[in-house]
């Protein structure tokens, strides 16, 4: 599967822009300023529906104009092509489209057309905060498996509801500790299914990570990473803790454990990469992981992702680079930013579809 066109209106700097892509590397480059992870974040429009950049849709219309668009043709390996359109109007909100029709869950977009990013704003939101780290399981979890994303919906509301009962149970309303019987009886079994998912995905993905990290780093070091879930046990062993901590929950005024507060760790020779990771370090770091993320997408798929790849070689030594390039040249389709395309320009050993912007 490959993108094969894009075309843009209002997006950002663009008014107007449209290009082709090829199966395998894609150079967008340019100087700063000049719209090169406008595209990438247009792609990550039509896989996901969403940006990597903003939470608000309206951030990223065009100054002076009222809505955006990002149409793009997807090809498949046996020739069947997919045209997704996502808009935004300031005064009708968003629309996706495939083949014309109005999708009316998003979530039926997202793992269609699977990608994997990395960016500046990766390498602070992925490695740095258990934020970063749920949301990485999160996107590649529900890219290769729909039921995830429905589940994790379905947590977010009931977690919404038992924290607002939380607050007037804490008050001394006996109605609503009957609600919360309720609602955490949902939460032990929801609870279980979404930290087994991503425990699956940690065990699934960390051998991998682990071999590519030595490879790019010539077997000189070792990089690691474990799950931590914040809660541990079958549902009915979750239930019952969510029952135990309503005292001090009530304290706090809302739910303090469960998988909205699970996290990773990130370690490099048995140090935590967070306190002692060079920038260097941090980089190949992350680019072993999003590789081991697209090797895990396409292995459970049977679909290669496509790689956005905005400045990979910021903060990376030339060894590194080398061996980067390496995996690169045969991930599948990749898009790649940069400001100078001579200087690595040589580690390509593929064909390349240049794209220049001014």
């Amino acid at each position: 599967m490959h993108l094969d066109r894009m075309r843009l209106s209002n997006f950002r700097v663009y008014e107007n822009f449209e290009t082709d892509f090829s199966k395998s590397l894609n150079v967008i480059t340019g100087d700063n300023g000049v719209g090169k992870s406008t595209i990438l974040e247009a792609v990550y429009y039509l896989s996901l529906t969403k940006s990597f950049r903003s939470n608000k849709d309206d951030d990223v219309v065009r100054f002076n104009s009222d809505f955006f668009m990002s149409t793009g043709t997807f090809i498949s390996d046996n020739g069947v092509d997919d045209t997704i359109l996502v808009s935004f109007s300031r005064d009708t909100g968003k629309s996706v489209k495939s083949q014309g029709k109005k999708v009316s869950r998003y979530s039926d977009i997202v793992g269609r057309h699977s990608i994997v990013m990395l960016s500046p704003e990766d390498m602070l939101a992925t490695l740095s905060s258990p934020s970063g780290h749920r949301r990485f399981m999160n996107l590649t979890i529900s890219q290769v498996n729909s039921s995830h994303l429905n589940k994790l919906v379905s947590y977010r509301t009931l977690l919404r509801q038992r924290n607002s009962a939380i607050g007037l149970a804490a008050s001394g309303n006996r109605s609503d500790e009957e609600t919360l019987d309720v609602i955490e009886e949902q939460l032990g079994e929801l609870c279980n299914s979404i930290i087994s998912d991503r425990n699956d995905f940690i065990e699934k993905i960390s051998p991998e990570f682990e071999t590519i990290f030595s490879a790019l780093n010539e077997g000189k070091k070792e990089g690691t990473i474990a799950y931590n879930p914040s809660m541990r046990g079958n549902k009915e062993e979750l239930l019952r803790l969510f029952r135990e901590r309503r005292s001090s929950d009530y304290e706090s005024g809302y739910t303090v454990r469960g998988p909205h507060r699970d996290s990773l760790s990130f370690n490099i020779d048995g140090r935590q990469l967070k306190k002692f990771g060079s920038k260097g370090e941090n980089k190949i770091f992350l680019v072993a992981l999003k590789l081991a993320q697209g090797n895990y997408t396409a292995e459970i798929s049977g679909v290669k992702p496509i790689y956005l790849l905005d400045d990979i070689f910021m903060e990376l030594d030339r060894s590194r680079a080398l061996k980067t390039m390496e995996y690169i040249n045969n991930v599948g389709q990749v898009i790649i930013t940069t400001t100078d395309f001579e200087e690595w320009s040589e580690l390509v050993d593929t064909d390349v579809n240049i794209i220049g912007l001014s």
